[in-house]
C-alpha cells in the first residue's frame, strides 16, 4: 500500500492489510469485506444465520419437500460458519497489520513539509491585532528572534499562530492551523530569497480512531504534539545574542 506524502491529512482512512493471491480471493469474495468494518460484517452474518435455519424449518412442516429443504439449509448453514471462520481470522490479521501502518503514517508525517501560509504573533502594544511575520525576510525573523531572546530574559511567553496547507481527501486541500509558545519553534535558516516558508513537527503521530483496542480502526487522526521546526530566512537583523 503507497502513501503519497502530499496526501498527509488530519484523519485518514485505515486500508485493509495488503493480501495476495487464495488469502486475497477469500477475503474479498468470502467476507465482502471493502475495509476494516469487521463488527457490522459480522452483523451481517447473524442475520445470515437466521436464513439456513429458516429453509431447515419450512423442510420440517413441508414433508414433500424435507430433503432437498434440508440439504439446503446444511449448505447455506456451512457458509455462514465459513464466512465467520474466515472474518475472526482477518480480524486478527488486521490488528496485527494495523500497528505496522500507523508506524508508516506517523514517520511519513514526522518528516513532511507542509507548506506555512501565515505565522501570527501577538501584538507587541497589547490591545491590537496580531502582527504577521514574513518568515522569507531576514529583517522580519530577526526581529523575531530577538523578541524570543527577550522573552527568555523576562521569563513571559506570547503564543504564535501557524496557518498551513495540509490535505482533505478527494483533491482538496485545506488550512490548518497549530498554536505553539515562541520558544517552542525551531526556526531552520534556508536559502535566501525560498519563495516558500514551511513547517514541520517531528513528534507528530497517527492514532486510531476510536482508540477502543476491541476492533481495528477504520480511521486514524493526527496528534500534533511536540516542538515545531520552522523553515525561515536567516535573520539579518537583531541577530546577535538571539542567532
Amino acid at each position: 500500500m503507497s502513501y503519497e506524502p502530499e496526501l498527509l491529512r488530519p484523519e485518514a482512512a485505515v486500508p485493509l492489510a495488503p493480501l495476495r493471491g487464495l488469502k486475497h480471493v477469500a477475503r474479498r469474495y468470502g467476507t465482502g469485506l471493502r475495509g476494516p468494518e469487521f463488527a457490522g460484517a459480522q452483523l451481517i452474518g447473524a442475520g445470515w444465520a437466521a436464513v439456513p435455519l429458516a429453509v431447515a424449518l419450512v423442510g420440517l412442516l413441508v414433508p414433500y419437500v424435507r430433503a432437498p429443504a434440508l440439504a439446503s439449509a446444511v449448505v447455506l448453514g456451512i457458509g455462514v460458519l465459513a464466512r465467520s471462520l474466515l472474518l475472526v481470522a482477518f480480524e486478527r490479521l488486521q490488528h496485527a497489520y494495523e500497528p505496522h501502518w500507523l508506524a508508516d503514517q506517523t514517520t511519513a508525517l514526522r518528516g513532511h513539509d507542509f507548506p506555512l501560509l501565515r505565522c501570527a504573533v501577538p501584538s507587541d502594544e497589547a490591545p491590537g491585532p496580531p502582527r504577521v511575520c514574513d518568515l522569507t525576510s531576514g529583517d522580519q525573523v530577526g526581529e523575531l528572534l530577538g523578541r524570543r531572546e527577550r522573552e527568555r530574559a523576562a521569563d513571559t511567553f506570547s503564543r504564535a499562530t501557524l496557518q498551513f496547507v495540509c490535505a482533505a481527501g478527494r483533491g482538496e486541500l485545506v488550512v490548518a492551523e497549530v498554536r505553539r509558545e515562541l520558544a517552542e519553534l525551531e526556526f531552520l535558516p534556508v536559502r535566501p530569497g525560498a519563495p516558500q516558508a514551511w513547517v514541520r513537527f517531528p513528534e507528530a503521530c497517527y492514532l486510531p480512531l476510536p482508540d477502543t483496542g476491541r476492533r481495528p480502526a477504520q480511521r486514524a487522526y493526527w496528534v500534533l504534539s511536540g516542538p515545531v521546526l520552522v523553515s525561515a530566512a536567516e535573520a539579518t537583523a537583531r541577530a546577535g545574542s538571539a542567532r
